[in-house]
């Protein structure tokens, strides 16, 4: 049944990104990207779950990303498989998604979203870190799909009528979820937002309402909002939210519904920072949420802290994802040592579908010199479970630098710490250091031999180990 289940949500991702493809097919400025890569690496592993061997990867990956008349898409997609040898037990297929995508269907009147996600997770708070090697052990594969229908009437230049609504759902797979992880979200909105002839002004009505459906429960939302912001200038505008909303949700308190508020500022000194912030009150008490952009010629700086309810499910939605952002193209800046999209760590979970007050905040740096170019994420969190009553801490920092050699040379330097606290499940430090040396063989083709030490100390009795890679890649593109 997991054999099946597994091929059944690898079709799942091929059919969304097969989807996108006719969506993008117009007039525009598109680009394709393609690569693979091959991967023979050691593993050496003592302490906890102690195993060692050789394991071969292979694993292609597309990006396409543009921008058209009536649509615009960013998918980047890798699919990882792996062999292994000796006491080593790898995922035999893991995959890596990041898309989102957007169409204009029908002029000014009916759009489409739609975004998907696929990544690995550890099974808690303080399962380390977790990759296609040692996922079986430590961790499992979640997916989330998403659709955002969209649709406009224009009352001439009074009014506008609007409903934005949202279908998706999030599943897991692999040795360490369980039968009963799936949800499944529908949300239905109905809204006025003011025309053009108030100027300044702007006003908004709306009603929305939310059911969420698990194994063994049902959450319903219902929320009724009127907005009112004011523009003060090219680079000032205020707004205020009153509103009520009502809420079946699993939770110790004794009273989720009620009136609630917010106020906030968006603020533009130039266009090349961006600052925001709100601050409010719903039935859990105070919420906020703020970010800050800022860029210059070789500098990208992301910013952002929140307060407010959340849950599993929700932070597998690419919505919860903290990338750094290009401002130039409104995409999600690459790591020019592995392809992938520049991400702030997200923190394990406990695995179950359990409400929990979360506060954080995210943080990414990049900078790119001539023949340089360094990153830095950082993210701290906690997060109060609202039955079990569980209290987390996470704290990640990730730093990685990539230098041109000459001669066709370059080298790399990734180091990442993470701790993670909790009254479930103890404490634990995650430690791993990466060392790459690569050589540009051609122009489409290039290899590196890679060393990665990787060390976990657990509260936990026997759960300490240290991990120990080396490896060599050879990398290729077609297109």
């Amino acid at each position: 049944m997991r054999r099946n289940a597994a091929l059944i949500k690898s079709g799942l991702l091929f059919l969304v990104a097969g989807m996108s493809l006719p969506l993008v097919v117009m007039a525009g400025d598109w680009r394709l990207t393609d690569s693979v890569s091959a991967d023979l690496t050691y593993v050496d592993r003592t302490g906890q779950n102690s195993s060692s061997g050789l394991v071969l990867q292979v694993s292609p990956g597309l990006r396409l990303s543009g921008k058209g008349a009536r649509s615009e898409a960013d998918i980047n997609y890798r699919l990882t498989t792996s062999v292994g040898t000796g006491s080593i037990d790898p995922k035999n297929l893991s995959h890596s998604l990041r898309a989102r995508g957007r169409v204009e269907v029908v002029d000014n009147a009916f759009f489409i979203g739609a975004n998907a996600s696929a990544r690995l997770v550890g099974n808690s708070a303080t399962s380390g870190i977790v990759d296609s090697i040692n996922v079986n052990t430590d961790g499992s594969q979640s997916y989330s799909m998403e659709i955002t229908p969209e649709f406009r009437h224009h009352l001439n230049r009074y009014a506008d009528i609007v409903s934005n609504n949202r279908l998706n759902y999030v599943t897991y797979g692999g040795d360490n979820s369980n039968s009963n992880d799936s949800s499944r979200s529908v949300q239905t909105n109905v809204g006025v937002r003011s025309g053009r002839i108030f100027g300044p002004l702007n006003w908004s009505l709306d009603a929305t309402q939310r059911r969420t459906s698990y194994d063994d429960r049902d959450d319903k939302n219902s929320t009724y909002d009127l907005g009112l912001g004011y523009r003060i200038n090219g680079q000032v505008r205020v707004r205020g939210v009153l509103g009520y909303e009502k809420n079946d949700v699993q939770t110790l308190r004794t009273d989720t519904d009620g009136n609630t508020w917010k106020l906030g500022f968006d603020w533009t000194p130039t266009q090349r920072t961006s600052i925001s912030a709100d601050y409010g009150r719903r039935y859990l008490g105070n919420v906020f949420s703020g970010a800050i952009n800022h860029r210059t010629r070789r500098t990208r700086l992301s910013l952002d802290f929140s307060r407010d309810i959340s849950n599993r499910r929700s932070a597998q939605l690419i919505d919860s994802f903290f990338f750094l952002i290009d401002s130039t193209t409104g995409l999600p800046i690459v790591d020019p040592a592995t392809g992938d999209p520049i991400l702030v760590n997200i923190p394990d979970l406990q695995q179950f579908d359990e409400d929990f007050l979360n506060t954080q905040v995210r943080a990414a740096i990049a900078v790119t010199g001539r023949r340089s170019s360094a990153s830095l994420t950082v993210n701290a969190s906690n997060r109060q479970y609202e039955i079990s009553d569980i209290d987390e801490d996470s704290r990640g920092l990730t730093l990685s630098l990539t230098r041109q050699l000459g001669d066709g040379y370059n080298g790399s330097v990734r180091s990442s710490l993470r701790r993670a606290e909790g009254t479930a499940g103890g404490s634990s430090d995650t430690f791993d250091v990466q060392l790459s040396l690569g050589k540009k063989l051609s122009p489409r083709t290039s290899a590196s031999l890679e060393i990665l030490h990787r060390n976990y100390d657990g509260s936990s009795s026997n759960s300490d180990y240290t991990e120990n890679r080396i490896g060599i890649s050879l990398r290729s593109s077609f297109l």
